[in-house]
């Protein structure tokens, strides 16, 4: 397989690592800036690296492969997507939203070749320094296949059992609307508790129920901005849904009655072992 990855930082980097580890003669070609394509690790990854500003070498790379996956911030792959559908065989790409590049995607003649992809992994760090071949291992990877042909969807679902992971099928609104809940409110919960504890001075008592809840607290505003703007109504109807369950806790409490609070932690503990 040549597998050209657009976008070198954790997960394409991670995609690269854990296809070399996995499959014998698999050709990977880098595509990013040349800062980044010129780094050690990039060079130990990847066969052939080619910089983002060099279009006739891009467009080259893309039109050769057999698979094109795009590992870039959701703004950037909707904004190259049309032009990537032009020229590949067959496309998949890892952005946090969906319906953003869908909607960019639609008017192509070449539709059919896009497999919406999102593999639910990661971690704070996004750098490609932080790639493992394991990354994906067990991991979910949920595709959007509404609008895609057969053929690739057959090659993406190939590529997502190579690397270890596990394909759930969506549509791009139950994605969308699905990891606002479970990534993009937790992000804001997350970073909300680190800058109220601060405010309340109780960094002193932080323990560690607070570091786990706040690991991912912060994140890269590049990436985030867009994940926000992408997916705004669907994180804003998540957080009022959030603000809803709490609103009865604290006004429960203040009357000094825990039974909200406790018939929640009751259901979670419920939900929990039944999952």
């Amino acid at each position: 397989m040549r597998l050209c990855i657009v976008g070198f930082g954790l997960i394409g980097a991670s995609i690269a690592a854990a296809l070399k580890a996995r499959t014998e003669g698999s050709v990977v070609v880098a595509i990013d800036r040349s800062a980044i394509i010129d780094t050690q690790v990039v060079r130990a990854l990847a066969d052939v690296r080619v910089a983002s500003d060099d279009e006739p070498g891009v467009d080259r790379e893309l039109s050769s492969a057999d698979l094109v996956v795009l590992a870039a911030p959701v703004s950037v792959i909707a904004g190259m997507i049309e032009r990537v559908l032009e020229r590949a065989r067959v496309v998949t790409d890892c952005g946090s939203t969906k319906r953003a590049i869908a909607a960019r995607a639609l008017g192509s003649p070449h539709r059919e070749r896009l497999v919406l992809g999102h593999p639910l992994a990661g971690g704070p760090s996004a750098g490609a320094d932080e790639a493992r071949a394991d990354l994906f291992d067990g991991k979910t990877w949920i595709v959007c296949e509404q609008g895609s042909g057969e053929a690739a969807r057959a090659a993406v679902r190939a590529l997502v059992a190579s690397l270890g992971a596990r394909v759930v099928a969506m549509t791009a609104e139950q994605h969308d609307r699905a990891v606002a809940l479970t990534s993009h409110v937790p992000q804001l919960l997350a970073s909300a508790l680190v800058v109220l504890s601060e405010r309340r001075g109780a960094e002193a008592a932080q323990g560690p129920g607070f570091e786990s809840a706040t690991r991912t607290a912060g994140g890269n505003p590049a990436i985030w901005g867009d994940i926000f703007e992408s997916n705004a109504d669907q994180v804003a109807a998540a957080l009022r849904e959030l603000c809803g369950e709490l609103e009865l806790v604290a006004s429960d409490l203040e009357a000094s009655q825990p039974g909200a609070a406790l018939a929640l932690l009751d259901a979670a503990r419920r939900r929990a072992r039944s999952g």
